[in-house]
């Protein structure tokens, strides 16, 4: 009989403890749920996302990439802002001697379709898709995007490149697509290719070495 008990307790012993383990893991894996919940919703609130008649503005920025498209109709011409602050940095770079045109501003949704068709037909859409946006999906749609000088991949490495990558966040630009962060904006990198941002955003942009997408915590993927 004693012997009996003693089986019993243990039975009873090796059940609380069993229960207290589940119970414990439980537990566990309900708090680094709510911890992961937690630092989802906290990235989610980093950035403020504001959508006006079919345009993303992401903490007040203007966003079109392969992830965030222009409706059709958004054919506003090159800002004000953004051709006034060009002419500003090209009166600059002329004391250094250095020309900046623009070879490319503005670009329709109906002239992206033409190009983005053109280059696809030639190179293949794949390949396409690393140097070209697809229609409503451009930033030169936007009016805030300039190319400067042309858009030739031979130009990497001339002084005109060169200048403008150090001085235009002065003047509230960025290299859009810049060097090693092809797999994040989705391009190949593009000397010429410039963004209005601002100053402020243009010049902490270039302070830390990043990309717009970087910058707003954002994607650029086609989704089709």
């Amino acid at each position: 009989m004693k012997k009996v008990s003693i089986i019993c307790l243990s039975v009873f012993l090796l059940l609380s403890a069993s229960s207290c383990s589940s119970k414990s893991n439980s537990d566990t894996a309900v708090t680094t749920a709510a911890t992961k919940q937690s630092a989802v919703h906290a990235n989610a609130k980093a950035h403020s996302t504001e959508v006006i008649d079919g345009v993303t503005y992401i903490d007040g920025i203007l966003i079109v990439n392969k992830t965030y498209s222009l409706p059709k109709d958004y054919n506003y011409g090159l800002t004000n802002e953004t051709l006034k602050a060009f002419n500003k940095m090209k009166k600059a770079a002329a004391n250094d001697n250095i020309s900046l045109e623009i070879a490319s501003g503005f670009r329709s949704y109906e002239e992206q379709k033409v190009l983005y068709k053109e280059y696809a037909a030639e190179h293949g859409k794949k390949e396409a898709d690393t140097f070209s946006a697809r229609a409503g999906y451009s930033e030169h749609q936007s009016g805030l995007a300039i190319d400067v000088n042309g858009a030739d991949f031979s130009m990497i490495g001339q002084e005109d490149m060169k200048w403008l990558k150090k001085h235009c966040a002065e003047y509230g630009f960025i290299i859009r697509f810049p060097k090693g962060k092809e797999s994040i904006t989705g391009y190949s990198y593009e000397p010429w290719h410039i963004r209005f941002v601002g100053k402020n955003n243009a010049k902490e942009i270039t302070k830390q070495n990043i990309c717009l997408e970087e910058y707003l915590g954002i994607t650029s993927e086609y989704q089709v």
